[in-house]
């Protein structure tokens, strides 16, 4: 049976993923095995690269579908992805041929690894997590489920990274380091002696500004 990709979320990400997954399928010699669409609520800005079949509200997943949630916001990811496994959708694990993964990796799925990003040695990846263009994800380290990594982030040795956290373009975390849950890392901010959870730290080095209420 030919196998249909589901991307739930036709915005920028989505459309992205899009381009970078048929890159990949021709790469790999497999453009012509996979139909991919779109389902999104909301009439996207920009037209998407293929059709929009559904409302994610609506979608049913059918026996050959394998689902990529392109939301970007880690709370509204889970919200999505938990209606869906309700609905018993199976998810799809995207990794960019782009990409460098070190030994013994682990990649949930779900998981989205875009072009230039290096996992090294031993990182593990949760579930629904989504590195953007050039991050690097150090040794050891753990992005915990729903994390999202904004382009160029650099998470250093040995980092933990909390459930549904979201890191800002450029931010770095320092080596055996840890992320608290839902926190935010803000474009540019060096986090140095980690963050407590459902904080927004800013800056280099990053302070706390205040509580996220995700």
């Amino acid at each position: 049976m030919k196998s249909r990709i589901v991307i739930a979320g036709a915005g920028g990400f989505g459309r992205g993923v899009y381009d970078w997954l048929q890159d990949t399928l021709y790469a790999r010699g497999t453009a012509h095995a996979t139909d991919v669409v779109f389902i999104d609520d909301s009439t996207p800005v920009v037209r998407p690269q293929a059709q929009v079949v559904s409302t994610i509200a609506d979608y049913q997943p059918l026996p050959q579908d394998e689902v990529i949630c392109a939301i970007a916001k880690p709370e509204f990811r889970r919200e999505i992805i938990e209606s869906l496994q309700r609905k018993e959708a199976r998810f799809h694990v995207f990794v960019d041929h782009r990409a460098m993964i070190g030994s013994r990796v682990l990649i949930g799925e779900g998981s989205v690894i875009c072009p230039g990003t290096v996992l090294d040695a031993d990182a593990t990846i949760g579930a629904h997590v989504h590195v953007n263009s050039n991050c690097f994800v150090g040794h050891d380290s753990v992005l915990s489920d729903y994390t999202t990594l904004s382009p160029a982030v650099n998470v250093m040795g040995e980092v933990t990274v909390g459930v549904g956290s979201f890191l800002g373009g450029s931010a770095v975390v320092l080596p055996r380091t840890s992320v608290g849950e839902w926190s935010i890392l803000g474009a540019g901010a060096v986090l140095v002696h980690g963050s407590a959870p459902r904080t927004v730290m800013v800056g280099n080095p990053a302070r706390a500004t205040r509580s996220n209420g995700a």
